[in-house]
């Protein structure tokens, strides 16, 4: 398994030759790279217009059954190789939400989950994939995590403070009205007045 390793880890390693550079989308948009809020739009169009889902082995090169299963790894070889496979997501723009202190060996299996996935290419800006459902009985990474708890303790506190979420909002009027449209639309084919 040790050879196999190795391998798997050269593979690992080369199958980031493979990267794209960046959509002619991103140099079109002007977008500012330090721009965090700029960066994530982008990506959302990138890959909710633009883009088509593909298995993360066709993304990466890397096929799920190259990725040995965990009980045929020890604890020392799943941090490896899960520390490696994380490397290659973040290359392809994927970015595996775990908790901070998440022990490596236990992310192996989230990780090798995450490879039979499918899920759109993205070739600039961060695809983040959460594995939690905010459900803290329901909590993947028990003893890592506490983010339910603090949203919770959030909510109780805001309703003690009577602190409102400024969730309200009308779902009717959010979009414009067909009036609304066909003005923008008959307003673009006007020519011009410079009396205006």
């Amino acid at each position: 398994m040790k050879r196999y390793i190795e391998q798997l880890i050269e593979d690992i390693h080369k199958s980031t030759w493979n990267l794209k550079p960046p959509s002619k989308l991103w140099g079109e948009s002007e977008a500012d790279p330090d721009n965090e809020r700029e960066l994530e739009d982008m990506s959302y169009v990138e890959k909710y217009i633009y883009g088509e889902q593909q298995a993360i082995g066709k993304i990466t090169g890397i096929e799920p059954e190259q990725i040995p299963p965990t009980e045929i790894l020890t604890t020392e070889q799943q941090s490896q190789l899960a520390i490696e496979l994380e490397k290659l997501l973040q290359n392809y723009h994927f970015v595996l939400d775990f908790p901070e202190k998440y022990p490596a060996h236990l992310r192996y299996r989230f990780i090798r989950d995450f490879w039979n996935e499918e899920h759109v290419p993205l070739s600039f800006g961060e695809n983040h994939i959460e594995f939690c459902n905010y459900e803290e009985a329901n909590c993947p990474f028990p003893g890592y995590c506490d983010t339910c708890k603090e949203i919770a303790e959030q909510i109780k506190f805001d309703e003690i403070h009577g602190v409102k979420a400024d969730l309200d909002f009308d779902l009717e009027n959010l979009l414009p009205s067909q009036e609304e449209l066909d003005e923008f639309f008959r307003r673009q084919n006007d020519p011009p007045n410079p009396g205006q």
